[in-house]
């Protein structure tokens, strides 16, 4: 499962720092339009929004429910997010918009250069 969190990608002990990328998405919760039975998580930024530092405090993703997880992990599964981990998710609330929202913080895992033509999302 790639939704580790990303402890490994720290420098190592006299390895040059380089900031890692990291992006911000949004997902909202709604019923898929074929199947109103079904619940479907709907990338808001699709993109990610580039992060700089540490980034939002977000709980720890163990805390999200089981069928949020599992929708998180087919989505980060696929290889559009390959060299990218989740390092955080939880609800995100945004007063201007009526729905549920999932804020999820990825970092990208693999050096930019190696990774490059590998990884869909781009860096910033």
């Amino acid at each position: 499962m790639s939704m580790s969190v990303s402890a490994n990608t720290r420098p190592q002990a006299g390895a040059p720092a380089s900031p890692a990328s990291r992006r911000l998405l949004i997902f909202q919760e709604t019923c898929n339009p074929q199947n109103v039975a079904e619940i479907v998580y709907i990338p808001v930024n699709k993109l990610g929004l580039p992060i700089c530092g540490d980034g939002p405090e977000l709980p720890s993703i163990l805390l999200l429910p089981l069928r949020v997880l599992r929708v998180f992990t087919d989505i980060f599964n696929q290889p559009k997010y390959k060299g990218w981990a989740v390092v955080s998710a939880g609800p995100y609330r945004d007063v201007s918009e009526e729905g549920k929202f999932y804020a999820v913080l990825l970092e990208q895992t693999q050096n930019t250069v190696h990774a490059s033509h590998e990884t869909h999302m781009g860096t910033p």
